[in-house]
């Protein structure tokens, strides 16, 4: 809610502030007691309260009053979807993504889309906090020259439905090293034997949307708490 007191005339603010003092002693008034109370009408009264950024006088007295609002805003799904994520947050991933990163010498960082955008934001904030050697990789082809014994391949997704991984994990196996799939949606049908899947919810955006319309608020949320552990850390 945003009360906006800095919109009202003198009157309005007058109006405000005898509802203000009248509520401590009356807990419960109707539309036509207040317009009586002020001396003004009941129609003054409702636009008064919608002008400051109530959806009517009920909502409004409650407040007054300290009462819980009754009227809740249902969120939409993509929201109700963060708030499910925070709600069932694993610190644990957190931690050891951090571990990891801190015992390898090299950092790979590759995403596909939008993703490899979030990918870039993860490894400028990664080389002020840890003394590593980051890399985005921009394109998968880059990756197997990349490859070192003591490097970390962390690939991010958001679903793993619209490109294929494999030959990215088999190549790290080659080069004998750790890589880590990080994946926002919970994927069963995503078969990658032997590697390491870090699953982020198990919610699922729009099926009906494509990889690049989808949001990437959930891995950014994760990678944010990656750094932060990281700083921590450091600190």
């Amino acid at each position: 809610m945003r009360l906006q007191l800095d919109r009202l005339n003198e009157l309005e603010t007058q109006i405000h502030q005898k509802l203000s003092d009248i509520s401590q002693e009356r807990p419960s008034m109707t539309i036509t007691e207040a317009a009586e109370a002020t001396g003004v009408s009941p129609s003054k009264i409702s636009k008064f309260v919608k002008k400051i950024g109530f959806s009517g006088y009920k909502e409004y007295f409650r407040f007054l009053t300290g009462k819980e609002l009754i009227k809740k805003k249902k969120l939409n799904s993509e929201f109700a979807r963060i708030q499910d994520f925070m709600e069932n947050f694993d610190a644990e991933t957190v931690s050891y993504l951090a571990e990891q990163i801190k015992t390898h010498d090299k950092i790979i960082l590759f995403g596909y889309g939008p993703t490899s955008i979030c990918m870039e934001y993860f490894g400028y904030k990664l080389t002020y906090i840890i003394d590593k050697n980051v890399i985005q990789a921009t394109q998968s082809s880059m990756i197997p020259s990349l490859l070192t014994e003591n490097s970390l391949l962390l690939v991010f997704t958001v679903a793993g439905k619209f490109a294929q991984f494999d030959h990215l994990f088999e190549e790290a196996k080659r080069h004998h090293t750790k890589a880590l799939l990080i994946i926002e949606e919970f994927n069963a049908s995503l078969n990658l034997d032997q590697q390491e899947i870090i699953y982020l919810t198990k919610s699922h955006q729009d099926e009906q949307l494509n990889s690049h319309e989808k949001t990437r608020t959930v891995l950014m949320m994760f990678i944010e708490e990656v750094i932060r552990e990281l700083s921590k850390q450091k600190d």
